[in-house]
């Protein structure tokens, strides 16, 4: 409430400075209020700060020696590395092994012959109409592999033709809508084009992801094999709705089809769409009765087959087009059906061309060559093996890159690699110390008590920038001196790595530190584990009941749900239910209280002194009066 105040104008005294004063005893209770909140969120950080410590301790190095893969690391070498390249994989054996390679795949290929094009290439028509006997119609197809292209050769150029090849995703796939929709793509011979935005496969497999996108709305149908969950799987496919097809039945569908249909029924709903899958074909589905912008089409659908693997380029200085296939393996061929375009561009001459076609070298155009999809022929420790259909793979886990094919038999060399767990070892060594450090130092660290924060005004008149921050810094030291679960945790810690003198680590001479050393007697002791037990050595680390990294884990693990318990999570600054954050917000609600209560002090005092100012101005005015009319009577 606003009142009128009268500064000891009458009085002659200092009201401002009085009201101050009295003000300065009253606000006293609320500085400490400020203190303890500020002491209680200085604790909340010092917590919060020790969980993330604790975490990237738990998550980045007591977790990976959880992992057996983490001891079982394998050397590799090649006795020729440009012809063969090898990795090691975890669960390579030990030992020596050759390979000869007889054969590298490849995929297949055809290099047209120099077409001859005018100096007009800014369409079909300009720069191919004429050549080898070959007149252009307004509309031409060129098809490869099955599919079909269909271009205008008085718009479209080289360029749209190549583009157009290697946007392509599936050889095989058919879209199209019964009964005339909204709009016509003549060009692809797709009815209502301009409504169904995308209707497509994103993968060779249903299972690996298809993608329907109709309008506006979209579903992504994904399989546990290749993404971990809901959340990840929308991210990648991009799609506004996901579902597991392990969720709807065993892939490819289960006679859950029908609940799968519901489902995106449900969320296309919008669209108009009505959608049925083939379960004897699970990569063809139909979407009937879709009806989009006010129109209606009376049914859309889509088959797919193999994954579309050819690409296409255009040199325009070898003025030469090119085609070939992205993968490798005697699976990959290139088909070019004859025609019009096929015989402009040179690739075909009268025959269709087919990579997998015997007598493909008499049916090609002269100066045109070709390469045929083939798989790699391997002999591995005098087994042949002629399935691989890429130059680098997988066998009893040593990954091959094969570079050349050889005169000899390359040999390939495994072994375990002692001195890489033995840096690793150490390296955990290295941060279980620096995190048991840092929990001693906190542990340790000196409370000043005597020091408060924040500082009054007249306080921090007094002091420089210099001392304010070293006044602060002591004021938050000691926030987690002689704390419970900090205590807790050092000592489990201390237990769980005692185990680790079995292999030559042991606690350093200052006990109290609880800090793991290898000594150069224990690093002897610990190579020779390694070498001589490595079973041992890991099962110390990894025992899903009793292994010290799993020991750890789990107890750094209870420790951090305990300081989540005290001090809430980082970042969160609302809704914080952990038992600082509740103090905290007691705190602010009393501090709040408390200002609306010095608001109505200072009010009193100055409705008080003002009261004095008042009845001191009518006592001046009455004493006045009276030294007038006695003076006025002598």
């Amino acid at each position: 409430m606003s009142i009128n105040r009268i500064g000891g104008l009458v009085s002659g005294m200092d009201i401002d400075q009085i009201v101050r004063d009295l003000m300065k005893v009253e606000r006293m209770k609320g500085d400490k209020l400020g203190q303890q909140k500020q002491i209680l969120e200085w604790q909340q950080e010092e917590y919060r700060s020790m969980n993330s410590l604790l975490r990237s301790f738990r998550d980045n190095f007591a977790f990976k020696m959880r992992l057996s893969s983490t001891f079982l690391t394998k050397l590799s070498s090649s006795s020729n590395k440009e012809q063969v390249g090898v990795t090691a994989n975890p669960d390579a054996v030990p030992g020596t092994r050759t390979i000869k390679v007889d054969r590298l795949a490849q995929g297949a290929s055809v290099t047209g012959a120099k077409i001859g094009s005018s100096d007009r290439k800014d369409t079909l028509k300009n720069q191919l109409d004429g050549l080898r006997g070959v007149s252009l119609e307004d509309k031409e197809t060129l098809k490869i592999n099955d599919t079909v292209f269909k271009f205008d050769t008085k718009s479209h150029n080289i360029q749209d033709i190549v583009q157009r090849i290697n946007n392509q995703k599936f050889v095989g796939v058919s879209t199209y809508i019964t009964q005339q929709a909204v709009d016509t793509d003549e060009e692809n011979g797709i009815a209502g084009q301009a409504q169904i935005q995308t209707l497509e496969f994103t993968d060779s497999s249903l299972v690996n992801g298809l993608v329907i996108k109709i309008g506006d709305k979209s579903v992504g149908l994904y399989s546990s094999k290749n993404y971990t969950d809901d959340t990840v799987a929308k991210a990648v496919l991009g799609v506004d709705f996901v579902y597991k097809i392990e969720d709807l039945g065993q892939a490819p569908f289960s006679d859950k089809s029908s609940e799968l249909v519901s489902h995106i029924k449900e969320d296309l709903v919008s669209t108009g769409a009505e959608l049925s899958i083939n379960a004897a074909n699970p990569r063809e589905l139909t979407i009937t009765s879709l009806e989009v912008g006010g129109q209606k089409a009376v049914s859309a659908s889509i088959s797919g087959g193999k994954e579309w693997t050819v690409r296409a380029s255009y040199d325009q200085t070898l003025d030469r087009f090119f085609l070939s296939t992205n993968k490798s393996g005697a699976d990959q061929f290139i088909q070019i059906e004859d025609g019009n375009l096929a015989k402009a561009l040179n690739l075909t001459s009268g025959s269709t061309v087919d990579t997998r076609d015997a007598d493909i070298a008499g049916k090609l155009p002269a100066d045109v060559t070709y390469k045929t999809g083939q798989n790699a022929k391997v002999e591995i420790d005098g087994l042949v093996i002629e399935d691989y259909t890429s130059n680098q793979f997988t066998l009893n886990g040593v990954t091959y890159n094969l570079f050349n094919t050889t005169d000899q038999a390359v040999t390939v060399t495994v072994s375990q690699d002692t001195e890489g767990v033995l840096g690793t070892i150490k390296s955990f060594v290295e941060e279980y110390n620096k995190l048991l450090e840092t929990i001693e130092a906190k542990l340790n660290e000196k409370r000043y008590k005597d020091y408060t924060w924040p500082l009054s005004d007249e306080q921090r008149e007094k002091l420089t920038d210099d001392q304010v921050n070293q006044w602060k810094e002591r004021a938050r030291s000691g926030m987690l001196r002689n704390d419970e679960t900090l205590r807790q945790i050092r000592n489990q810690m201390r237990v769980a790595a005692a185990e680790l003198s079995k292999i030559g680590i042991t606690t350093t001479a200052e006990y109290t530190t609880g800090k793991l050393e290898i000594t150069e007697q224990g690093e002897k002791k610990l190579r020779q584990a390694l070498e001589n037990d490595l079973t041992g050595v890991m099962d110390l680390f990894t025992n899903t009941s009793n292994g010290v990294a799993q020991k750890l884990s789990d107890n750094v693990s209870s420790s951090i749900l305990k300081i989540m318990e005290q001090a809430g999570a980082s970042g969160n600054k609302t809704d914080d239910d952990s038992f600082l954050g509740k103090r905290i917000d007691d705190l602010n609600d009393r501090l709040d209280d408390w200002e609306k209560r010095l608001e109505q002090v200072e009010d009193r005092y100055w409705r008080k002194f003002s009261a004095m100012e008042s009845a001191l101005n009518r006592l001046n005015q009455q004493s006045a009066w009276l030294t007038q009319q006695f003076g006025g009577g002598s």
